[in-house]
């Protein structure tokens, strides 16, 4: 197509598209309307994207997170039309919510690694994106990501956005480019893959089937002996069976119903997996009105729809889903990413268009968008007459380098040497380094960062180098405050504002390196360079805290008065006091749901058993970091160390999406200790996904192993199913019985009941309505840990949803004659501290990072009240 036709027609669109763009501020009602909204932006979108970027608009990369033993942090790329995001590791949703970054224009994700430190967060980061409105999302990285994607199926599923998946092999053809960026992967090796096994297929065959044999307690449901129905096929036939699987996950082509193996998939009816017909009742709700009364909720119990009469998605699609993927094998790639900014336009010189006899007007504009004019005279005017020549667009390169065995791949790649030169249109503008442990140590990473420009900018990351600061600083500052209470059950989050190193103590480095931080920003355009004020922000230290939030604490009067008078009395209550489990201690890590928030992250509560060790109850996305913020990075190997079971009450995402970051750093630790393990209790479903991402990233033999052994939830209530295989489970923790109870929630939904050696009972309720059953198995728990996730005045909600209200899941506590409830869960949409009543003394209120034996309850409800006032500001500003 000739230019001037495309030039043309890109004119004509865009004003067509600015002259229909005011109408999204005033289309609100219906979900077409909603298609239009999306539809007018994408259409803009793609304009702008076809255009490149204009002059003098602004381009910019932000870092969010730092790197730790998290990983690496997510580098977000802003451009007016669109968002590029590299890497997402976990945690990266919650910092956007503090730090208010908008994704909504976030149309591509690229992974330098499949590893889950790389991408722990990304599928978090879907479903939010997709009940956002984003309609199509593109995720790019190295071999085996669409097998991860699809590894995903039993508990991610979304017909309201697509997603494609583009997998870089390492051929130097091989790019991205829209009219934005231009993104080149350089796909690098490890030399000496020295942590890893052999992973040729035939070899995991043996070693899982050897492992599979010895841990009989997974059930008998082991696939171990089973033909591969896929062992036939070509490469290129398996990746397009999953990319079809891909294509039944994800779609934006409107609802339907989720298949009915899925945890997306209707709650009513919920049918068990071991039966064929639920016991469990659904709710009908009416809404009734009362004069001047808000609504109220009516429930009528009725028995389960059959399933004949049930909406089935159609076979094929069933099919996909519930069967196995074509296996693989773990791909150590880590990808760097070259990448470059569009071409600026060339100036319009009008001098020169006034002495060639151009006159002012309509001519100027076609000129300046590259488009021929023909004067009177029949003179035919071209563009680069009157047009300086384009500018060629910004240039960076994400580089991660996580070992020194990716140094000598890294640095004698070709790929680079054309921008090792002081050429001002090949140099980088920005080189921002990801780098492991003694990467930056080593003499010939340094070299190679010398062989490029010494006018480009360097900025380093790495745990050594990051100094380890408070990110969540809504959070540390609610903790500063409830520490006033107590600083033992309320602890500040541990952080360290000065790194382990310092870049001054390196030589040979570059002239312009900086140390990477949180929420830095480096400008592309209009003119590049660090962005200083992102380089001053306020640091938390809880001795130097904010002069303004001193202030304001201090100068409250009231909430000062009201914390002497809280701990008056509290420091009335004996903590003499001995029963059965008075010294188990419980650190809740995660108190809210859904998605996190500025101060409470998803699910997580860490259950220590004196002289034992530990059981992680839910572990939802980032649960590995706020370990890390509780106990400090001195201790955290140990506390993991400590877990002997991790269990999963159901598979919706904030219940157990921070689960593989625990196992793959629990390995790293543990690998050569072939007498050590690990048990995860989950539902059945659950070991499919842990198995096939194990052929993503290694992490022992492939699960159920000798090592990370699996029980499904279903086995306990099955009476074929022989309790001696908890043995060694029950005597790590001196348990003397454990049972999951089958709850009112989602399909595959368990509480689960802790019974000690020395006489105390332990209830866990997960996600459900207020359950019989629960009540039945739990009578005369010492503690009962319950979720509260909506206030009373939202009961209809709540059964709608299968949750319970804050009165709700009390009176499950007095039914079971609980001695003590704690409540879990709280909406992030409604953060209040529930209210409660002078006769409700044995309930108290989890927060994030809160940690104390079951007996100092007695001493954390006196502080409940005051707690409320204190944090009064904090429910206002969520």
């Amino acid at each position: 197509m000739p230019s001037t036709v495309v030039a043309s027609t890109l004119y004509i669109l865009r004003r067509s598209i600015h002259t229909t763009r005011f109408d999204k501020r005033f289309s609100f009602v219906g979900r077409t309307t909603g298609y239009q909204w999306r539809f007018q932006d994408s259409l803009l979108s793609q304009a702008s994207s076809l255009y490149g970027q204009r002059r003098g608009m602004k381009a910019y990369i932000q870092v969010v997170g730092q790197a730790s033993a998290e990983g690496p942090p997510s580098l977000i790329v802003h451009y007016d039309s669109q968002r590029y995001m590299f890497n997402c590791r976990e945690g990266t949703q919650r910092l956007c919510v503090e730090e208010k970054v908008r994704l909504s224009k976030l149309k591509n994700i690229f992974l330098t690694r499949l590893e889950w430190e790389c991408v722990g967060g990304m599928i978090g980061m879907l479903l939010t994106l997709a009940d956002a409105g984003t309609q199509n999302l593109h995720i790019h990285g190295g071999r085996n990501l669409t097998h991860l994607m699809v590894a995903t199926r039993p508990f991610v599923y979304r017909t309201s956005m697509a997603v494609e998946t583009h997998e870089f092999d390492g051929n130097p053809t091989s790019k991205f480019s829209d009219g934005n960026l231009t993104v080149t992967p350089v796909v690098i090796l490890p030399t000496a893959a020295s942590g890893l096994p052999d992973q040729s297929p035939r070899k995991r065959r043996r070693v899982e089937s050897a492992s599979e044999g010895s841990s009989s307690e997974s059930g008998s449901d082991s696939e171990s002996g089973r033909p591969d129905p896929f062992e036939h096929m070509s490469a290129e036939q398996q990746m397009a069976y999953r990319r079809d699987v891909l294509l039944q996950m994800f779609s934006n082509k409107g609802p339907e119903n989720a298949p009915g193996h899925t945890i997306e998939s209707p709650c009513t009816p919920r049918q068990h997996p071991l039966s064929k017909t639920s016991q469990i009742s659904d709710a009908k709700i009416q809404l009734i009105a009362a004069d001047g009364e808000p609504l109220k909720a009516e429930v009528e119990e009725i028995a389960p729809v059959p399933d004949r009469i049930q909406s089935q998605p159609n076979k094929r699609q069933t099919a996909y889903l519930k069967s196995p993927l074509p296996r693989t094998t773990p791909y150590p790639a880590a990808v760097s990413y070259i990448c470059r900014g569009p071409e600026l336009p060339g100036k319009f010189n009008k001098q020169a268009a006034l002495d060639l006899g151009v006159k002012p007007g309509p001519d100027y504009g076609k000129l300046h968008k590259g488009i021929p004019v023909t004067l009177a005279d029949g003179r035919v005017i071209k563009p680069e007459q009157v047009v300086s020549p384009a500018a060629p667009g910004h240039l960076f390169l994400v580089i991660d380098c996580p070992s020194v065995d990716y140094i000598e791949s890294l640095t004698t790649s070709s790929m680079f040497k054309e921008y090792q030169t002081t050429d001002e249109s090949s140099r980088p503008n920005l080189i921002i380094h990801l780098l492991g442990k003694q990467v930056l140590e080593d003499e010939r990473y340094r070299a190679w960062m010398n062989k490029f420009s010494p006018k480009t900018d360097h900025i380093v990351g790495s745990e050594e180098i990051c100094a380890q600061t408070v990110q969540f600083q809504s959070h540390a500052l609610q903790q500063y405050k409830l520490s006033r209470l107590d600083k033992d059950i309320f602890s500040i989050p541990k952080y360290n504002n000065r790194p382990a190193k310092l870049l001054s103590e390196f030589t040979g480095l570059p002239p312009k390196v900086t140390p990477l931080s949180n929420m830095m920003q480096y400008d592309l355009e209009p003119r590049n360079g660090l962005y200083q004020q992102s380089l001053e922000r306020w640091t938390f230290d809880h001795d130097n805290i904010l002069a303004s939030e001193v202030e304001k604490y201090e100068g409250d009067e009231k909430s000062v008065k009201a914390v002497q008078l809280a701990r008056t009395e509290a420091d009335k209550v004996s903590m003499d006091i001995q029963f059965p489990g008075a010294d188990v201690q419980i650190i809740t890590l995660g108190t809210g749901s859904a998605i996190p928030s500025k101060t409470r992250n998803v699910s997580g509560t860490l259950v220590k058993i004196p002289g034992s060790g530990s059981i992680l109850l839910d572990a939802g996305e980032g649960t590995y970091g706020q370990m890390m913020r509780h106990f400090g990075r001195e201790k955290l190997d140990e506390e993991l160390n400590a877990i002997r079971c991790i269990f999963v009450s159901h598979l919706h995402a904030d219940h157990h999406l921070g689960v593989m970051q625990l196992l793959t750093k629990w390995w790293k630790l543990n690998s050569q200790d072939r007498k050590k393990s690990l048990y995860v209790v989950a539902p059945h479903i659950y070991r499919r996904w842990l198995q096939e991402y194990s052929e993503v990233e290694y992490f022992g033999p492939k699960p159920p192993s000798k090592q990370i052994r699996f029980i499904q939830n279903e086995r306990f209530s099955d009476p074929k199913f022989n309790r001696a295989k908890l043995g060694k489970l029950l005597r790590s923790l001196g348990l003397k019985d454990m049972q999951t109870v089958e709850v009112i929630h989602c399909r595959w939904a368990y509480g689960l009941t802790l019974e000690h050696e020395s006489g105390w009972k332990l209830v866990y309720s997960g996600d459900t309505r207020p359950c019989d059953s629960l009540v039945e198995a739990g009578r005369d728990a010492t503690l009962l840990i319950h979720e509260a996730t909506l206030e009373d005045s939202m009961k209809a909600e709540a059964i709608a949803k299968r949750h319970s209200t804050t009165s709700e899941a009390i009176d499950v506590g007095k039914r079971m004659n609980a001695r003590y409830t704690l409540l879990n869960h709280f909406s992030q949409r409604y953060p209040k501290v529930p209210a409660l009543s002078d006769d409700q003394n044995n309930v108290c209120i989890s927060f994030d990072l809160m940690a104390l034996p079951i007996k100092q309850l007695e001493r954390l409800k006196k502080f409940t009240e005051t707690i409320r006032f204190m944090l009064r500001d904090n429910e206002d500003e969520e």
